[in-house]
Order: C-alpha cells, then sequence, then structure tokens
C-alpha cells in the first residue's frame, strides 16, 4: 500500500504527465502516464479507459506485460490488437508500462551499472516492484474498479507478475493471463496452484519446455473457468494471440473471455435495509456496469446464508450468477456479520437470536431483501430468485410465499422441514432446484421439500458436504445452479 506521500506524488505525477498527452478515440481515451515504485523508479505507461470512466462510472481493468525483449508497444498499438481492443470491445481499461530500463522507464537520472539485455539478477529481483506499482496505479485511479484488475503477462513477464499477487493483498487480481511463461519460480507455481484465480495460458506445442510449464500451471488450476490454448504453429509471447501470427480466433477468445472473468463479475457495493421489524440487515449487492443506464431490465438474485454464516459464504455462486447477466444480493441473517445492530455477541438481543434459531423470524430479513433489490433501478422486480442454504432455505420458502416477484429458487441442504416450511413449500408454483448430498445429516429435510414441491428438481451428489460447502467437493454444482437460474430466469442479451 502506497503511503501518504507517496499517494501524494503519484497525483502529482499523474497531472503532469497526462496534462498534454491526452488522446480522445472514437472509442477510448489514451493518456501518458508515470508512476513511481516503492524503490523509487519512474514507470512510464499508456493508460487507455473506456470514454465515460469517471469515479462515478468505473470499469474494470488490465495490466499489460512486455517481453524483456521489447517494449509496450509490443501489447498492441494498433486496433487490431488487445490493447486497444479490449476498452473498445470488453469495456476493461488497459495500463501498459515500460518496464524499468526499458524504453521511456530508462530514467534520465537512474544509471543501471549492471544491466545486461536480459536485465541483471538484481533487476530482476526488484521487477516485481513495477508491477505492483501498476496494480496500485489502477485501483487507485478514478474510472477503474478496484475490485476489478487482471494481469496479462508474456513470457519473461509472468514470474515478476506472479510474484506481485503473491505480495499485493490489498488489491485482489480477479485474472491472470500467461502467454508462455520462463524462469517460474517452484514458489509461483505454488502460488498459482493454491489460489481460486482463473488463468488463461498459452503456449505453442512446438515451444515444448514452455509448453509442459504452461500444461503444469493449467493442469493444477482451482479455478474451473481456467483454459489452456496451444496453437501447432511456433510464436511465444503475444505472437500467440497476434493478428497475422495466429488465427484470429485466439485474439477473438481471449478478448471474450477476459470479458467473462473480469468486467462480468459486475461491480460491487456494501447495502444495507431495514425490515418490518426494525432489524437493520447488511448485504453486498454485485450489479452489472449498465444496470439502470440503458433502459433493459436486469433479473435479479437473492443469496441467503445459514444462520452460521455470512454473507461472503457464497461468494462462488454470487461470482457465477453474475457473469451470467443477474444482479445479486448477499445478505447476513439477524445476528451475524454486521447485521447484529451494532451489538456485540453475547448482547441479549444477539443471543436471542442465536439460541432461537427455529423461532427467530429470518423470513423478515428476506423479505426486506425482496422489496430492496425489487426498489433498484433496472431491476426486473418481476424476475426475482432467491438463493438460501441450511438455515436460510427456511427464510427463503417463508419470504417467497405469497410473494409473485418470485420467480424461481435454489435450497441447499434444506434442514429441519417443518410445519411452516412443508405449507409454504406446498403453496409455491414456481420451479424449485433442490440440492444435497447422500451423507449429509440434513438430507431428510431437502427430500421433504423436494416432496412437497408442486416444481422441483432434487440434485443429491455422492460423498459428504453440507450446504455452501458442497461446491468444494463438486464444484459442477456452480455452474448446474447457473444453468437453472438461466434457464427459468433468463437475463437480456448484452
Amino acid at each position: 500500500m502506497l503511503t501518504h506521500k507517496k499517494s501524494i506524488l503519484l497525483s502529482i505525477l499523474i497531472l503532469c504527465s497526462t496534462a498534454n498527452t491526452i488522446r480522445a478515440d472514437h472509442h477510448f481515451i489514451s493518456k501518458e502516464i508515470d508512476f513511481v515504485t516503492d524503490d523509487g523508479w519512474t514507470i512510464s505507461a499508456t493508460l487507455r479507459l473506456p470514454v465515460g470512466a469517471d469515479r462515478n462510472n468505473e470499469y474494470p481493468g488490465m495490466v499489460l506485460l512486455h517481453e524483456k525483449e521489447h517494449e509496450r508497444l509490443d501489447v498492441g498499438d494498433n486496433d487490431a490488437e488487445l490493447a486497444h481492443r479490449l476498452p473498445i470491445e470488453a469495456g476493461i481499461a488497459t495500463l501498459a508500462i515500460d518496464w524499468r530500463g526499458r524504453e521511456k522507464s530508462m530514467g534520465e537520472h537512474q544509471p543501471i551499472p549492471d544491466e545486461r539485455h536480459d536485465f541483471s539478477t538484481k533487476m530482476q529481483e526488484q521487477m516485481y516492484l513495477d508491477v505492483k506499482g501498476a496494480m496500485q496505479f489502477m485501483a487507485d485511479y478514478p474510472g477503474v474498479d478496484r475490485l476489478r484488475i487482471g494481469i496479462l503477462a508474456s513470457q519473461f513477464s509472468a514470474e515478476p507478475a506472479v510474484r506481485s499477487m503473491r505480495e499485493t493483498e490489498s488489491i485482489p487480481t480477479r485474472a491472470l493471463v500467461l502467454l508462455g511463461g520462463e524462469g517460474l519460480s517452484d514458489e509461483s507455481k505454488n502460488y498459482l496452484g493454491s489460489v481460486d484465480i482463473p488463468l488463461y495460458v498459452g503456449a505453442s506445442i512446438l515451444d515444448k519446455a514452455v509448453f509442459l510449464e504452461m500444461a503444469e500451471i493449467y493442469a493444477n488450476a482451482k479455478n474451473p473457468d481456467s483454459h489452456m490454448f496451444a496453437p501447432y504453429s511456433a510464436g511465444r509471447g503475444f505472437n500467440l494471440v497476434r493478428r497475422g501470427t495466429q488465427p484470429d480466433v485466439e485474439l477473438d477468445n481471449l478478448v471474450a473471455w477476459l470479458g467473462e472473468q473480469v468486467r462480468d463479475l459486475g461491480r460491487i457495493r456494501a447495502v444495507s435495509f431495514t425490515t418490518k421489524d426494525g432489524w437493520t440487515i447488511h448485504g453486498n449487492l454485485r450489479y452489472p456496469d449498465r444496470l439502470g443506464k440503458d433502459g433493459r431490465l436486469v433479473p435479479g438474485v437473492i443469496q441467503v446464508s445459514g444462520a452460521r454464516s455470512n454473507r461472503y459464504s457464497m461468494y462462488r455462486f454470487e461470482e457465477e450468477f453474475s457473469r451470467r447477466g443477474f444482479v445479486v444480493l448477499s445478505i447476513e441473517l439477524r445476528g451475524r456479520g454486521q447485521s447484529m445492530q451494532g451489538k456485540l455477541f453475547d448482547s441479549e438481543e444477539v443471543l436471542e437470536v442465536r439460541e432461537n434459531l427455529l423461532a427467530s423470524p429470518f423470513e423478515l430479513d428476506t423479505e426486506g431483501a425482496i422489496d430492496f433489490l425489487a426498489s433498484l433501478e433496472g431491476i426486473d422486480s418481476d424476475r426475482i430468485a432467491i438463493v438460501g442454504e441450511a438455515r436460510g432455505t427456511r427464510s427463503a420458502l417463508l419470504a417467497a410465499e405469497g410473494d409473485d416477484r418470485i420467480k424461481a429458487m435454489i435450497l441447499i441442504s434444506a434442514y429441519e422441514a417443518d410445519e411452516r416450511m412443508e405449507h409454504a413449500t406446498a403453496s409455491l408454483d414456481i420451479p424449485i432446484l433442490l440440492i444435497d448430498t447422500e451423507t449429509n445429516w440434513a438430507r431428510a429435510g431437502t427430500e421433504l421439500v423436494h416432496k412437497r414441491a408442486k416444481n422441483s428438481q432434487l440434485m443429491i451428489y455422492p460423498r459428504l458436504g453440507h450446504s455452501h460447502h458442497i461446491r468444494y467437493f463438486h464444484p459442477q454444482m456452480v455452474g448446474f445452479m447457473g444453468d437453472f437460474l438461466e434457464r427459468e430466469l433468463p437475463a437480456p442479451p448484452r
């Protein structure tokens, strides 16, 4: 994180370096900028922003890193290449940097006594700071969403890119593209195999050493949206996707993938609303950039966590639904997270909720969520779905009873189904997807709800797993749930 002093310096540099270098294109704005790394290097870069980007209209961003033999123009300096296509076609801002010691980042007063063509060992060890500085610049820049930033690295750039990811936890990396990668450390490989970040990796089949390394990284990737391509023709780095050296489909696929993984995550903000009985319920609202701007109404999804979970317990579902075009509201039931009225865990009000889970009126929290989501501009209030897990399934069923705005429901581990739940289930004539596992102690309740429902589908996965934890043992359930909602509440075309 930059210090206050460095933040001031960064602001001064931005103002000075962009004042006379702004170029307006029909589809994006281009700015020449500088930023200072933690060890004092001044890095020069080109920032390309979708038209309309400002503090109130933030777009996702990608940091683009070139190979050691080239400079920032290597990432595409014409309308057919990546740096231009992302802001135009995918609505993604791009920041293409010159590495320290290259082109405009050479520095008039920054001698490089031990620099070689391949960069000195000392310099290579510090180049991750260039990436870290680029990420911080993007995160601080008005018009860029700090929660939707990815990195694209080419060959030599792979190691400093991954090391920066490891050491910049305050800015989450939402996607990583590796167009080949040489010299990746074991620490970086282990890191990529341990994090849930979508990876897009490529290598020529003829480039055997790099191909094997990229294949290993892809095989160990945890995120199911990761992708690998391997053209037969020779080429490294940006030549793997550059027009004229490869079929256009490779670059087209990359632009589309980045749109899905970075842009379609949607913007996110914390929200709160008040229930009928006076509780303040907190949650996260994830929504597409266009919400309320283009006249199209978007269906919504409300995620209701269990009574012992918080708003982040179903984040993987939230991201999946967002990428499929839904607005998603994930709430914390009363007595959890921030929905504790500012009380302590051992306060009388919170203890009453925690000790009387069956009697607590959690359905009022979900009813309030329905009213809140339906009131937002751009939301199709007649096409709302509810996803509930564990105790949240009861809240979902009771809140949906008699509310014709609810058009579909997903219930995960609907345990302890009582008469009120059975009655609510029987009254609903909407498609309901029920999910559980063979050995889960809650399975009986899930099957009972399925039996009472008029229009339901039951999915029982093998082995263990309860509520939102099932996805760890059966990751395919995430896409299965997305397919169900997309089928029952089709989102408008993008």
